[in-house]
């Protein structure tokens, strides 16, 4: 049904129902816009109950928002607009983009996370768009609606919440914040925020992240005291893992460096990246005479190194588990060398960060983390009773809690019914929320599925998901079969089949239960041959063959890929 005039339609691609993957279409009859465009990092597949093997990212289906309803346009998408630079909030703008008909919609964000994109779509040589940067305070265009952006306190600089003008009323969207008392870089500007509320706001979106967190978030400051705390009392190396965006705990960093006669080194990609764009943007100044070219690291003296460090999750390829396997190319670390890992654990990774703790630990090196050091990091998002805050600033008529699992949802949307609220609705990815003056509510759904994403970019259906976990399982056996097509005589072997394990059988004695089970399929081949003459036919009847045999020796069944090739003479 085509929206009145006066409604928005909010729909949301990703984020409700799950922390990262933000997207969310905005739109009324006379177009739509994208909010945000973010992918996750590969936890559990919901269809298989597994982590998927292969996967590296997972983005939203964008089928919804690139099949225009009945009467629309082809190009109902008029602009994409981005709150901040984070990986959840933009990292799916390479694959939406490849899909969108020309010309593409301008994409409107802050000029950091408009810099990443740029980088990012350069690497996966998808074609740029128009790129506006937003100013805090300064209003623009974007498709059918005139918008504010704001500042906010966020673990990236140059983050922003947006005020949107639209026909159902004023929306605020909160974007990923948090509010600090001694702020990193500029206050959080409540005076405006209050002055909305005195305006009416009709809607506020709101970051749902840390609801069940009591009281405050804390100050980056808070931070930036303990590791320099830290740091003053190690006498040999320190490294400091954390999120390579996070540039405010980059800067204090380098401030402790200098305070205490260190040199610094980069390790990592990511760092190196987010360095040169936050000092070529004017966030990191005065620091380049501190920094030690990667060649150079051995030659520092150990009480003098400094390094940051890539890796706070415990991914293998990163610069802090090369660190504690012994692998990294540029520097070794030593007993009695310190590492401080300055971030949280992201929920899923556990294993994984407590491995490289644990390899660090044999090393000798001692690790500092939350747990040992609870103000090593404070987060990026508001705890419970900022979110109220923001909620009685506002005080908006209506409320939709976003970016959080589904429990963190309700609890925010009880959290506004508390201050007042009238209408508080919590919803999860693919709800059509329709707004309109005095009312808020879901008119209906689409599919918002997932798209799961492997190295090197490409898209891994459910089948595929399937057959990587029951292979990772239960191991693999190929088998080649020469043979000749009879169409009276049906299929015959010409040759030695070849078979080959991966994952299944033991070094020892793999090669004397290949040729066992080379010998079991000629012998079933020759006592049975194939009536219908295909190939087809053959290769299952060999897949079938080489799991009996393997059940019968072994009682176990490998997953079996066997490939029929036909020999003409």
């Amino acid at each position: 049904m085509r929206p009145e005039s006066d409604a928005v339609h909010l729909i949301p691609l990703g984020g409700l129902g799950e922390v990262g993957m933000n997207a969310m279409i905005l739109g009324t009859e006379e177009g739509r816009i994208l909010l945000d465009c973010g992918v996750t990092f590969a936890g559990m597949d919901p269809d298989l109950g597994v982590r998927p093997l292969g996967v590296s990212i997972i983005h939203p289906d964008f089928g919804a928002l690139l099949a225009p309803r009945p009467g629309e346009p082809a190009d109902v998408l008029r602009a994409i607009v981005i709150t901040h630079g984070h990986e959840d909030h933009i990292g799916a703008l390479p694959y939406l983009l490849r899909d969108l008909e020309m010309p593409l919609p301008p994409i409107y964000g802050p000029i950091y996370a408009l810099e990443l994109v740029k980088q990012r779509l350069g690497e996966m040589q998808v074609e740029a768009p128009a790129m506006h940067a937003i100013e805090v305070g300064k209003v623009f265009e974007a498709g059918p609606f005139t918008i504010e952006p704001y500042h906010v306190n966020h673990s990236i600089v140059d983050a922003m919440g947006l005020i949107f003008r639209t026909p159902a009323g004023t929306i605020v969207h909160s974007g990923d914040f948090k509010i600090e008392d001694v702020p990193a870089d500029a206050p959080f500007p409540e005076d405006r925020l209050k002055a909305l509320g005195d305006e009416g706001v009709a809607l506020l979106m709101s970051d749902s992240t840390n609801v069940f967190a009591e009281g405050r978030s804390g100050d980056e400051a808070t931070a930036a005291a303990a590791l320099d705390a830290l740091i003053a009392e190690q006498e040999q190396r320190v490294v400091i893992a954390l999120f390579a965006s996070n540039v405010h705990r980059m800067r204090s960093a380098f401030a402790s460096a200098r305070k205490h006669g260190r040199r610094v080194l980069l390790a990592g990609r990511s760092v190196h990246k987010h360095f040169e764009l936050a000092r070529e943007l004017g966030h990191l100044k005065g620091v380049s005479d501190l920094l030690v070219r990667p060649e150079n690291a051995r030659k520092v003296p150990r009480h003098q190194l400094l390094v940051l460090a890539t890796g706070t999750q415990g991914e293998p390829p990163a610069a802090l588990a090369k660190f504690a396997r012994g692998e990294h190319r540029d520097l070794d670390l030593e007993p009695g060398d310190t590492v401080i890992m300055s971030s949280r654990v992201i929920p899923g990774l556990e294993r994984s960060v407590f491995t490289v703790r644990e390899d660090l630990a044999r090393i000798g090196v001692e690790v500092h983390h939350r747990a040992t050091d609870p103000g090593v990091h404070v987060s990026g998002h508001a705890y419970r009773e900022e979110q109220r805050m923001l909620l009685e600033w506002l005080r908006p008529k209506s409320f939709l809690p976003v970016h959080g699992t589904w429990g963190m949802l309700q609890a925010h949307a009880e959290l506004a019914r508390e201050t007042g609220v009238e209408a508080s609705l919590p919803v999860e990815n693919g709800a059509v929320v329709e707004l309109r003056p005095g009312s808020l509510r879901v008119v209906g759904s689409v599919e918002a599925d997932r798209v799961f994403i492997a190295h090197g970019g490409v898209a891994v259906d459910p089948v595929m998901r399937r057959d990587r976990m029951r292979m990772s399982e239960l191991g693999l056996v190929g088998a080649a079969l020469p043979v000749e097509v009879h169409r009276k005589k049906g299929i015959r072997l010409v040759g030695e089949p070849r078979l080959e394990a991966r994952g299944f059988l033991g070094e020892d004695d793999e090669d004397e239960l290949l040729d066992e089970c080379t010998e079991y399929l000629r012998d079933d081949f020759r006592r049975f041959g194939h009536e219908d003459g295909s190939l087809e036919a053959a290769e299952d009847r060999a897949r079938r063959v080489i799991r009996r045999f393997f059940w019968k020796t072994l009682r176990r069944k490998p997953e079996v890929v066997a490939m029929a090739l036909e020999v003409r003479r």
